[in-house]
């Protein structure tokens, strides 16, 4: 028997999460770092949620593979940001790699933290309320991709693509999560 729409509208809570609501920003940067990449938060147009992969150990026995659960990866998180024209984040962000590996002297200027930082990944309900958070733990840039620049785009603004590792990240919420104890 097919399900009702009925049924299947009343099980999609609040109609649905939006992929629009969402904020990124940095908590923590290498010190060498400005703290103007809490424009992120604004510039930050597009994200993702990683992806995670449990990886499989095979062993074989008696003829057969067996899969055994292995190691839990956590995929690359990737940003697009909206280029300024003062090129504020863009220029953070070449200031971080810098930090980390200088492109003339090739050195670091990292000590303890390896020049990582945290960062956090909201997602919005259509009211306005968190309903998930992604806390990215020790997240450095590993790749800027290039801004296209072309006079056909007249109407248009540069952005550019930012990949970013990470060692782990922990989450809060998975349903409404209160902005504050009197919230109800």
């Amino acid at each position: 028997m097919a399900t009702s729409l009925t049924d299947f509208k009343g099980a999609i809570v609040h109609g649905g999460a939006r992929p629009s609501l969402f904020e990124f920003v940095f908590t923590a940067t290498p010190t060498d770092v400005s703290t103007s990449l809490g424009d992120v938060k604004l510039y930050c147009n597009v994200s993702e949620i990683p992806p995670l992969t449990l990886t499989p150990i095979e062993r074989q026995y008696f003829g057969r593979t067996v899969k055994i659960p292995g190691d839990l990866v956590f995929g690359e998180l990737t940003t697009t940001i909206i280029n300024t024209e003062d090129f504020g984040v863009r220029n953070e962000i070449e200031k971080w790699m810098e930090f980390i590996n200088s492109t003339v002297a090739n050195e670091s200027k990292a000590d303890v933290d390896f020049g990582t930082g945290s960062a956090n990944l909201t997602h919005f309900q259509k009211n306005g309320l968190k309903t998930m958070t992604y806390n990215f733990i020790d997240i450095w840039p590993t790749s800027l991709t290039e801004i296209a620049l072309s006079y056909d785009t007249a109407s248009d603004i540069e952005q550019f693509d930012c990949t970013w590792a990470y060692n782990y990240f922990t989450t809060e919420g998975g349903s409404v999560v209160k902005q504050n104890p009197e919230q109800d």
